[in-house]
């Protein structure tokens, strides 16, 4: 399975499509919040499956957070300003754990997070649109092949 995840891209979503454009077989998009309505947008114009949480920003009405089954793995979703991201991922970590989720995926920051802390991932795709600290517009790749996942960041 391949998940593009992605967060924060604040209404502008025509990078996103066209990244998406260029990859082969994409089975999810994750979008962590800040804007929820581009994950909407993109699963209608790019024909594909999406699953999203409620940003610091939005107004729609989802959830803040989500645990995603994808049967050998639990993902746990949530914009992540709520856990304290910008500081240290001291509660957004235990909170997975809790969960029961071998991934855990957060935005918020528009910093780009790519780590692993005693078997959980854990990861924050950057932004496409606003990239701060520094860092580079991004976005996130996980393949997950059975027990295994494989997890990138990508820089745009």
């Amino acid at each position: 399975m391949k998940i593009i995840v992605m967060s924060d891209t604040h209404g502008k979503i025509q990078l996103a499509e066209h990244i998406i454009n260029k990859m082969e077989a994409v089975d999810l998009l994750i979008h962590l919040g800040d804007y929820y309505p581009d994950a909407l947008a993109i699963a209608k114009n790019m024909n594909i499956k999406v699953v999203g949480v409620k940003g610091n920003c939005d107004r729609a009405e989802v959830e803040k957070e989500k645990v995603l089954d994808l049967g050998e793995h639990k993902l746990f979703l949530t914009h992540g300003h709520e856990y304290g991201v910008k500081s240290n991922l001291t509660r957004i970590y235990y909170k997975g754990l809790q969960e029961g989720c071998s991934v855990v995926l957060f935005g918020h920051t528009h910093m780009p997070v790519n780590m692993k802390h005693e078997n959980i991932l854990i990861m924050n795709p950057g932004s496409l649109t606003s990239p701060r600290g520094g860092s580079k517009a991004s976005y996130g790749i996980i393949e997950i092949d059975g027990k295994n996942i494989y997890s990138d960041i990508i820089e745009v």
